[in-house]
């Protein structure tokens, strides 16, 4: 028969059991909640695009200045075509046409001005291996290009009138049955003619 002291050391035995099957018995905690992810982007959408970084061209500074060379000639082209225009407009002596075709050939002239303002300073920046600020001079340039070709092909459209002089009007009438001579200017007097009486006498 178990004694008393063995009584008690059951006992604390089975609440210590009691006890740990408790702790045991608790629910683990939470792990910690993930950070938010970044929304998943549609695979049918086109991808993002750094627009500022396409609109530069994969030019060095020496290829944009041969861009440059070439523009520069076309709207040399432009212009002497433009020149000959007005040289055959002249011939035809077409007024409203020669006027039309200078207007062109005068903003032709100026834009080849800011190009040439606008190349010195892309060979500037290409000394001092100025990337940005050769490419804003290169695509000044190119715009520029761009207008005299507009131009040129609004001069080819340039259209006007003959008013070459011919000298004074002049009117020619075809009349039938009317007498010569302008009969709106008083002719000469009629004179009379003065018959001589007959002789009273024979011997007259």
């Amino acid at each position: 028969m178990p004694t008393a002291r063995q009584i008690a050391a059951l006992g604390l035995l089975f609440v210590s059991a009691a006890v740990g099957g408790g702790v045991l018995a608790q629910p683990a905690a939470a792990p910690p909640a993930a950070p938010p992810q970044p929304p998943q982007q549609d695979p049918a959408a086109p991808p993002a695009v750094d627009l500022r970084i396409q609109q530069r061209p994969n030019l060095s500074t020496s290829e944009m200045l041969t861009q440059v060379t070439d523009y520069k000639k076309r709207m040399e082209e432009v212009a002497k075509r433009i020149q000959v225009l007005i040289e055959e407009a002249r011939k035809q002596k077409d007024i409203i046409r020669i006027n039309c075709l200078t207007d062109k050939l005068v903003q032709v002239k100026a834009n080849q001005n800011i190009a040439d303002r606008s190349g010195q300073s892309l060979q500037d920046a290409a000394g001092r291996n100025d990337r940005d600020a050769a490419f804003h001079e290169y695509t000044r340039i190119t715009i520029v290009n761009q207008n005299v070709q507009v131009l040129g092909g609004e001069a080819e459209a340039c259209v006007g009138e003959d008013l070459s002089y011919v000298g004074a009007t002049r009117v020619d009438v075809e009349t039938e049955g009317v007498p010569p001579g302008d009969p709106t200017q008083p002719g000469p007097p009629t004179v009379p003619e003065i018959l001589r009486p007959p002789s009273a006498s024979p011997y007259t």
